[in-house]
This record gives C-alpha cells, sequence and structure tokens, in this order.
C-alpha cells in the first residue's frame, strides 16, 4: 500500500481549514488558539489528519489523537511519532489501526457522540427530566459528587473540581439523596460536553440517566453550545441506545492506551 503524503501544519486556522467539519477536531481543538499554544498538527492528502498540545512548551505533545481510514492514521502515527522530540504520554486512534509495533498501556475503546442542531435533530422530552436539578460546582457539591461517583460511576471521566464543569444535574429522593448526576462541561472550541454520569445501583432502571443526560444536552443547548458531545466506553450497548434515542450520533469509533515510558 502506499503511504499517504503528509504535511505538518503550523496553526489551528490552517488544520481547521481542512477538517474543521470534524467533530472530535472542534471538540478538543479551539480554533482561534495557535498549534504554537496547543502543539502541532498533521494532514494526510486523503483528510486524515493528526493533532495534540502540551502545557510543556510549543512543539511538544502530550496526547496525540489520530483521526481517519485505519490505514492513514497508522501512517500518521508513525510520522508523527518519528517527527516529535519525544514519545507523547498517551494516544487515540481509530479502531483497527495497526498498533503491533508498539508497546502502551490502559487499552480503552470508546465511541465518540454528538448532538448538533445543524442536523436538523430535536432534543425529546425524558420520562423524569422535571426531577432533574441544577447544582452548581463548589467545594460541598464537588465532595459530595465525588463521593457519589465512586459508587455510581467509579470509571468517571470529569472529575469534581475540574474547571471546565459548568453544573452539575442531579436528581434527589424525597428525602434528599442522590439518585443521579451528570456534568455539563465547556471545551474551549465553544462546544457542550457530558461526563461523569452515574447512578446510584439500587436506583438503576428507572430511566433517571436518560433523564440527566436529556438536561444535560438540553442546558447545553440553551447555552448556545455549537454543538454537544460525550465519549462513552465501548462497548456499552445500553448507553448507546439511551444516548442515541436523544439525538446523538457516532462520529467516530477510537481506541486508546498510554505509550510505555
Amino acid at each position: 500500500m502506499t503511504e499517504p503524503v503528509i504535511r505538518r501544519v503550523e496553526s489551528a486556522e490552517e488544520l481547521f481549514a481542512v477538517a474543521g467539519d470534524d467533530h472530535l477536531l472542534r471538540s478538543d481543538a479551539a480554533p482561534e488558539e495557535s498549534l504554537e499554544q496547543q502543539g502541532v498538527g498533521w494532514v494526510a492528502a486523503d483528510g486524515g489528519f493528526a493533532f495534540g498540545g502540551s502545557a510543556d512548551g510549543p512543539g511538544l505533545v502530550d496526547w496525540l489523537t489520530v483521526i481517519g481510514t485505519p490505514e492513514t492514521a497508522g501512517a500518521l502515527l508513525r510520522h508523527a511519532l518519528e517527527s516529535l522530540p519525544r514519545r507523547p504520554y498517551g494516544f487515540s486512534v481509530p479502531r483497527g489501526t495497526e498498533m503491533a509495533a508498539y508497546d502502551f498501556s490502559e487499552p480503552e475503546t470508546w465511541d465518540f457522540m454528538a448532538f448538533d442542531p445543524a442536523w436538523g435533530v430535536e432534543l425529546p422530552a425524558i420520562p423524569g427530566e422535571e426531577r432533574v436539578a441544577e447544582m452548581l460546582p463548589s467545594p460541598a457539591a464537588d465532595a459530595e459528587i465525588a463521593g457519589f461517583l465512586k459508587v455510581a460511576n467509579p470509571s468517571h471521566s470529569a472529575k469534581p473540581g475540574w474547571e471546565a464543569i459548568q453544573a452539575w444535574g442531579v436528581v434527589r429522593d424525597a428525602e434528599g439523596v442522590l439518585l443521579a448526576c451528570g456534568a455539563y462541561c465547556r471545551r474551549d472550541g465553544g462546544n457542550g460536553y457530558l461526563a461523569s454520569i452515574g447512578t446510584r445501583p439500587e436506583s438503576r432502571g428507572q430511566g433517571l440517566g436518560a433523564a440527566v443526560s436529556a438536561w444535560l444536552t438540553r442546558r447545553s443547548l440553551a447555552n448556545g453550545d455549537g454543538f454537544c458531545a460525550l465519549g462513552h466506553w465501548h462497548p456499552n450497548e445500553p448507553a448507546r441506545r439511551v444516548y442515541a434515542r436523544l439525538g446523538f450520533r457516532t462520529t467516530h469509533q477510537m481506541m486508546s492506551g498510554r505509550f510505555e515510558a
């Protein structure tokens, strides 16, 4: 197979000119920031691309994200790793990308889903959504949510206290006991995303997770976000069905891992 032609891009504007309609790129990279601040990027002639950023300085990458067909993604990954002064801590690539040549740990498969009003979809009303209340981040709220998620969703991604978290949607019983929660977060690129959705084990099967997800999505749309996104572990067909029912679409099927030191 002929290797795709790959070139490095020096600005976010250039990368967005090539792949600006990609929801994962729009979610993880802010178009108004330069890649000198964020890191570096590469594009392939067939439309695949890779990007990453680092807080350690220009030209460095902590996490490398690669988008494209598995074949193009493999070439982009090799090209990027050969170009970087040090190996990133981790990576995300399309599922099916050949990774046998690399030593890595903590492999995870996940799906990236988006709800985009530009698709003309309407967010349906979900039974129980009226029970969801807003809880703004605070030291007391963060402590309560953190303790709850240890039981309701131990692998949650958005940690209470993160600056990206704008609000929590919560459901309580008549005594005030927390039954379900989820985080509405916002990216620098101007989109919202859902994270850390969890339901108390003994309260599952009542549609509380769906109600929280709908409320969070509605909160994002009311805030004027360009679109709302989420990532969920694969396979998780019950969760996928909930999000699809709300109007979310799977736009990327990914695999992530951490490179060995």
